[in-house]
C-alpha cells in the first residue's frame, strides 16, 4: 500500500512582509495532527483554541473542524472534534483550501 503525502502552504493573513511555511504530512494525519504540525512549523507553542473552516469544492456549506467549545460560538455551530476526521476526508481534490483560525481573540473573521 502507498501513502499519499500531503502538501499545504500555510500563509497568514492581513501581515506584511508575507509569513508562510510549506508542510508535508502523511494522508494518515487527522485534522489535530495537522493542527500540530502547523503550530510546529510556525514556531507557536499552542496556546490557544483552533478551528478548522473548509469549503468543499462545488459545496454550499462550510464545515468547523477543531476543538468544540461551547462558550466560542453562541450561535452553536456544530464543530466536529479534530482527531475525529482524517485529513484524506476532505483534501482530495488538488486546490482545496481552508481557514486556519488560532487565537480567537486576533481574529476578524
Amino acid at each position: 500500500m502507498v501513502n499519499r503525502v500531503y502538501q499545504f502552504k500555510i500563509q497568514l493573513k492581513e501581515i506584511s512582509p508575507l509569513i508562510w511555511r510549506r508542510i508535508l504530512v502523511p494522508e494518515t494525519y487527522n485534522f489535530w495532527d495537522l493542527h500540530v504540525a502547523i503550530q510546529d512549523s510556525m514556531g507557536w507553542l499552542d496556546y490557544h483554541l483552533h478551528l478548522f473552516r473548509i469549503r468543499r469544492k462545488h459545496a454550499h456549506s462550510i464545515t468547523l473542524i477543531g476543538i468544540p467549545d461551547e462558550d466560542r460560538f453562541e450561535e452553536d455551530p456544530e464543530i466536529t472534534a479534530g482527531w475525529e476526521v482524517s485529513i484524506a476526508d476532505f483534501f482530495y481534490d488538488v486546490g482545496t483550501t481552508f481557514d486556519y483560525e488560532y487565537d480567537f481573540g486576533d481574529s476578524k473573521m
